[in-house]
C-alpha cells in the first residue's frame, strides 16, 4: 500500500520534492532503476559462457557499454530531439559482431515522418543505407546501395525518405515502412590505406519544435525504459553465439542473407576453440563478391580488437597462395606467415564470414593442428612475414581508424 501511495503521489504531483521515508522521489526512482539494472546484469553474466578470466572481465565491459547504449537510445528518443546521424560501433559500443571493415551511422526516425538524406559519397568499396527497426525484435526494410543513389560525378546525392512519394518528386525515394524506427548507413572499406568515408546529413522535413521542461515523472519513465532496453539488448545475440559454440566448433558455415536485408549478401558463422600450442587453419577460395572478409569475435558477440591486432582480413588485405586459395592461421603467437588471425588472448570465440554483393557462396574448410606442424600444412611457396612487416600492417589499421571515425 505504501508503494502504491508513493507512486500515486509522484504521478499526480511530480512537482513535489518533499522527502518520503527520508528519501526524495528522485532518490526512489534512481534506486529502482539501479535495482533493475543490477538484476539484469547479474542474470546476463551468469548465463553466458566465460571460459577464461579474459572473457569474464570483458563481460563487465560489455554490460557497461550496453547500458550506455541503452541510455543513449532512450535519450535520443525523447520528445523534441532532432534526428541526427551518429557514429555507431567503433573501439567501443560494439554489438552484434560489428564489421571490422564498416563505419556505421544511425539515426532514430519516426515512421510517420518525412526526411531528406543528402551528402557526398566517399570512396568506400560499398555504401548501403537501410531502414530498420532496432527496438524489440530487429527487422530490416527498404535499402539502397551507392549505385542506386543517382549521385553526380562529385558523389553528391539526395534521397527522400517518406511513407509516400510526392507527385512532384522526381528524385530517389525510399519508402518509409510503418515499423521503421531507425535509418542505418554502412560504409564498407576494402583498401584501408586509401579509401575514405563520405559525408552524410539527415534533415526532417515535417517537424515542429518541442521544448517543455522535463519532470520527475518523465525521468522515471525514461529510466524504466532504459532498464528494459538494457535487459533485452544486452543478451540479444546470445542465442546465435550458443548455436555456433554448440554446432560449429572449429567449423564454418556460410548462407545467403535474409534478415540483414541487403541484397546479394552472404554471411557465415563459426566458433574457434584453439588452445595455446595449437593453430586453426582456415582455407577458402575467393567468392565472386564485391567485398569479402573473415574476422574474429569474443563470447559476447563483439568484434575482437581489429585495430591493434590482425583479428580480421578482407580481400584487399589477405595474401593469396600460389594455388589460388586463401589460408588464414589462427594462433596465439605470430606464426610468421601471411594472414595471421590474432585472437588477442582469446582461446574461444566467434568466426564471422561476410560476402558482400556476392554471386555465390563459398564455404571455408577449417583444420586444427599443433602449431609446430604448421609448415607441413601450408604450401611450400608460403612467404615469411617479419615482425616489422606485421607492425606495418598494424600501423595501416591505426591510421585508417583515425580517418574512418574522425568527426
Amino acid at each position: 500500500m505504501r508503494i502504491f501511495l508513493f507512486s500515486l503521489l509522484v504521478l499526480c504531483h511530480p512537482h513535489l520534492y518533499a522527502q518520503i521515508d527520508g528519501e526524495t522521489a528522485e532518490t526512489k526512482v534512481w534506486r529502482e532503476f539501479t535495482r533493475q539494472v543490477e538484476a539484469a546484469g547479474v542474470e546476463i553474466l551468469n548465463s553466458y559462457p566465460q571460459p577464461e578470466a579474459l572473457d569474464r572481465a570483458e563481460g563487465l565491459r560489455y554490460l557497461l557499454q550496453q547500458l550506455g547504449s541503452s541510455l543513449q537510445q532512450q535519450l535520443i528518443e525523447q520528445p523534441g530531439q532532432i534526428p541526427l546521424l551518429r557514429v555507431g560501433a567503433t573501439t567501443i559500443n560494439k554489438w552484434g559482431l560489428d564489421g571490422a571493415d564498416a563505419k556505421y551511422q544511425v539515426a532514430t526516425i519516426s515512421s510517420s515522418g518525412s526526411y531528406r538524406l543528402y551528402g557526398q559519397l566517399g570512396s568506400a568499396r560499398l555504401f548501403a543505407m537501410q531502414l530498420t527497426r532496432m527496438s524489440g525484435t530487429f527487422a530490416a526494410y527498404g535499402a539502397l546501395t551507392g549505385d542506386q543513389l543517382k549521385a553526380d560525378k562529385a558523389g553528391n546525392f539526395e534521397v527522400l525518405i517518406a511513407p509516400h512519394k510526392p507527385d512532384d518528386w522526381s528524385g530517389v525515394w525510399l519508402e518509409l515502412n510503418s515499423g521503421t524506427d531507425n535509418v542505418l548507413i554502412r560504409e564498407y572499406f576494402g583498401d584501408w590505406a586509401n579509401e575514405r568515408p563520405g559525408r552524410y546529413y539527415l534533415e526532417q522535413l515535417n517537424t515542429t519544435a518541442a521544448d517543455t521542461p522535463i519532470t520527475t515523472t518523465q525521468m522515471a519513465t525514461l529510466l524504466q525504459d532504459t532498464a528494459t532496453t538494457f535487459s533485452s539488448r544486452a543478451p540479444q545475440w546470445q542465442g546465435r553465439g550458443e548455436q555456433s559454440r554448440k554446432y560449429l566448433e572449429n567449423k564454418g558455415h556460410v548462407k545467403k542473407s535474409g534478415e540483414e536485408g541487403l541484397a546479394a549478401n552472404a554471411y557465415g558463422s563459426g566458433w574457434f576453440n584453439v588452445a595455446r600450442g595449437e593453430a586453426l587453419i582456415v582455407e577458402m577460395e575467393a567468392p565472386d563478391a564485391l567485398l569479402w572478409s573473415v574476422q574474429l569475435g569474443n563470447v559476447w558477440w563483439e568484434s575482437i580488437d581489429y585495430i591493434n591486432h590482425t583479428a580480421s582480413y578482407n580481400d584487399s588485405q589477405a595474401v593469396v597462395s600460389g594455388d589460388g586459395k586463401y589460408r588464414f592461421v589462427l594462433s596465439h603467437s605470430d606464426p610468421g606467415v601471411p594472414n595471421w588471425l590474432d585472437p588477442a588472448g582469446h582461446t574461444e570465440g566467434a568466426l564471422l564470414f561476410r560476402m558482400q554483393k556476392t554471386k555465390g557462396i563459398v564455404n571455408p574448410r577449417l583444420e586444427l593442428i599443433p602449431i609446430d606442424k604448421l609448415a607441413q600444412h601450408l604450401p611450400e611457396d608460403t612467404i615469411a612475414v617479419s615482425s616489422e612487416q606485421r607492425q606495418h600492417e598494424i600501423s595501416i589499421r591505426r591510421q585508417h581508424a583515425a580517418i574512418r571515425w574522425a568527426p
